[in-house]
């Protein structure tokens, strides 16, 4: 099947800078819009880290893993759960903030996607001594870390699929 469009003359004078800078505008639009979505996986991904972490009545089953999955893979969402988990079985949890993150190279290449991050986190690690206190079970710190995200644009979301952390520099406050 062809598509043939005609045009008048006196039509095509205005026809094509529209086009032009439908054409534009459509091009710059799409890769902004992935990037921005990609972004906010990382972010809402790091986000339920922070509450996971820190609260022990967050992850109370096994099947809260699936708290993370609407932005991660199910191998990095079970990995997360079992780091989380391990922390508060032995009564530690992480009071952390994400003080920082620069988006780097951002490229999407199909249903794929690598992400480098520079990101400046702070936190400790505390005990539950009981209901209204708790104990400082590692001192405060700030901790630099280049990171290097994968993630996989699949039913209409973008997950990650792989994180691994490039460097790391600490300094206690």
């Amino acid at each position: 099947m062809t598509l043939s469009i005609r045009f008048r003359k006196a039509d095509s004078g205005l026809f094509a800078p529209l086009l032009t800078f439908l054409l534009l505008l459509s091009a710059s639009a799409a890769p902004s819009d992935v990037r921005n979505e990609i972004k906010e996986t990382i972010l809402s991904y790091n986000g339920a880290l922070i509450e996971a972490a820190k609260n022990p009545s967050f992850l109370k089953d096994f099947g809260d893993e699936r708290k993370f999955e609407p932005f991660a893979a199910k191998r990095v969402a079970q990995k997360l759960y079992i780091w989380i988990k391990s922390w508060h079985e032995n009564n530690l949890y992480m009071d952390a903030e994400l003080v920082k993150i620069a988006f780097g190279k951002i490229e999407p290449k199909g249903e794929r996607a690598e992400v480098l991050t520079d990101e400046t986190w702070k936190y400790r690690y505390f005990r539950h001594i009981d209901v209204n206190r708790t104990a400082e079970a590692w001192p405060r710190a700030e901790i630099y870390y280049k990171v290097k995200y994968t993630l996989r644009f699949k039913n209409g979301k973008w997950k990650i699929e792989d994180i691994k952390v490039l460097s790391e520099k600490e300094r206690k406050l």
